[in-house]
């Protein structure tokens, strides 16, 4: 009986069937892999340009502020928070062509010179300045750190490598750490080195002395002159810091609310200033620290700047970063004394 040969067609068929549906599934998966990356290259590219855009806007937001600044300058010879410069600007929006909103930002304008400047202690030559460490020592004690960190202080701004007394601490010392490093014998650049001096406390004391003392202090350049607290500026804390009384510093801050000191002589009369202090306390100020933040869709920048005003001189940007700089945390204050809390 003959066999029949004839082959069967159905297996073949569904190979096919099945070997079309690997393909299908094969481009699909590539497109989808190739869909995705298109998107994300779009959407990089749209972060790149909210965030030139942003750059843009707070370089725009800083000339604005060194306008208003060499504009105040112009109106009066002192500084105070009464006026236009020290609003806070909440935040707003930012429009483009037809009032659409594209973004937002704020900002803040702080004086530098209502704190003491640490880089007064030393002079052009890099030499110390005796009535300075004594100021400095004041400030120090304010915070309720031990005096003797004033000494640290003074071993890392003078130039040579010679202990002030037995609580200073030169390269020696620092060289000695798990992490060594050398003692900058130079200006401070920023307030945040105050972590790398000595200072001989527990960790979490340390800490929070240190934030005391960096919301009383700043680190302006070295000049041939002592670098002036604004008395119209500067917190009870920071002037009773420099030597004045609780009277003293309630009258300031009671008086600069509604009728600030326009002239240097003014504040030390009516202040009952002494010769020391006249030394350390003025009415105007050069620095300026612009913290601003602008937000376009996803992007983010954060500028921090700092501003020089010399007088009947263009204003200048002397330092500029675009990161967030937090400012350190002031004293805790007891509100019935308005004296620092005890930690």
């Amino acid at each position: 009986m003959p066999r029949n040969l004839a082959p069967t067609r159905k297996p073949q068929r569904g190979i096919a069937i099945l070997t079309v549906l690997v393909m299908v599934a094969l481009v699909m998966t590539l497109a989808a892999v190739i869909f995705a990356r298109q998107s994300r290259a779009v959407r990089q590219q749209d972060n790149y340009q909210s965030l030139e855009r942003a750059w843009q806007y707070a370089l725009s937001l800083e000339q604005f502020v060194g306008m208003e600044l060499q504009r105040d300058a112009k109106s009066n010879q002192y500084d105070a928070l009464n006026e236009g410069w020290a609003t806070v600007l909440p935040s707003l929006p930012i429009e483009e062509g037809s009032g659409v909103k594209v973004g937002e930002f704020s900002g803040k304008l702080e004086d530098l010179q209502g704190r003491y400047n640490l880089n007064n202690v030393i002079n052009e030559e890099g030499l110390l300045r005796p009535d300075q460490q004594i100021a400095l020592q004041r400030v120090v004690s304010a915070a309720e750190l031990p005096v003797g960190f004033a000494s640290a202080v003074v071993d890392w701004l003078d130039k040579n490598e010679v202990i002030f007394d037995s609580e200073g601490a030169e390269s020696d010392y620092y060289l000695s750490s798990p992490i060594p490093y050398r003692a900058a014998n130079m200006a401070f650049s920023d307030v945040s080195e105050l972590r790398l001096l000595r200072l001989e406390l527990p960790n979490e004391d340390k800490t929070a002395a240190l934030q005391r003392l960096q919301a009383m202090v700043t680190t302006l350049p070295v000049q041939a002159t002592v670098t002036t607290v604004n008395a119209n500026t500067a917190s009870a804390e920071v002037l009773k810091a420099l030597g004045l009384s609780s009277q003293q510093a309630e009258l300031i801050l009671s008086e600069r609310e509604t009728d600030p000191y326009e002239t240097a002589q003014d504040l030390a009369d009516k202040a009952s200033l002494t010769s020391e202090q006249k030394l350390l306390l003025g009415v105007s100020s050069q620095y300026f620290r612009l913290q601003g933040e602008v937000r376009m869709g996803r992007a983010r920048v954060h500028l921090n700047s700092v501003f020089f005003r010399a007088p009947n001189k263009p204003i200048r940007v002397i330092m500029r970063q675009f990161q967030r700089v937090d400012d350190p945390k002031p004293p805790a204050t007891d509100d019935a004394s308005n004296t620092p809390a005890k930690s």
